[in-house]
């Protein structure tokens, strides 16, 4: 990485932080600029815009935990414990981007695309899901987009209902509320499962 790759990975580090707590319209140049110690005229050296600090805030660097795995061979309860590990993994790496994506789409038509290839794309494990409720296997059908938005959303405000409990950021789901999570998906999908 060359010293021009640095200095933008660098200012997309501290946008990225704060357009994540402060907002698009609660966050300016000049703040991106003091956060990242250089100049406003460095940082438009990059983008064109804040807005386009914003775009390329959320475009490419949502990391994936996503494998190409054979799933067919665990049970449903096993594939769903799964997907929720790996979920909150996913979301865990990519916070602050997805916090940006849900909060600013509306606001930013430009985001749509964005969110829709970040968020609402099927994931390997989710098509297994979704082959499971084809096939019956659950005695629920719910739409592998609300499953995962609902996911997310959920994740999310469990980090921030622990944060706001702890006085801290945990930065991790603790192991209790992800086997709740696991239950809630499994008593919910499969119907026959009683929570203890």
């Amino acid at each position: 990485m060359n010293k021009g790759e640095r200095t933008k990975h660098h200012i997309l580090e501290k946008s990225i932080q704060l357009f994540a707590k402060n907002g698009y319209d609660g966050t300016t140049i000049n703040q991106i600029a003091k956060e990242s110690k250089i100049s406003e005229a460095t940082i438009y050296k990059y983008f064109k815009s804040k807005l386009d600090v914003l775009i390329t805030c959320v475009k490419p660097d949502i990391q994936d935990v996503w494998m190409e795995e054979d799933f067919s061979k665990l049970s449903i309860e096993e594939l769903l414990r799964l997907y929720v590990e790996k979920r909150i993994k996913w979301v865990e790496m990519n916070r602050n981007q997805i916090e940006i994506l849900i909060s600013e789409t509306l606001r930013h038509p430009e985001l749509s695309e964005i969110f829709f290839q970040q968020i609402y794309r099927k994931t390997p494990i989710e098509e297994e899901i979704e082959s499971r409720m084809l096939a019956k296997e659950t005695n629920f059908h719910l739409e592998i987009p609300i499953l995962s938005l609902s996911m997310i959303t959920t994740i999310i405000a469990i980090l921030n209902l622990q944060k706001s409990v702890l006085d801290k950021d945990p930065m991790h789901i603790t192991d209790d509320a992800i086997n709740k999570m696991v239950q809630l998906i499994l008593f919910g999908l499969i119907g026959n499962k009683n929570p203890e």
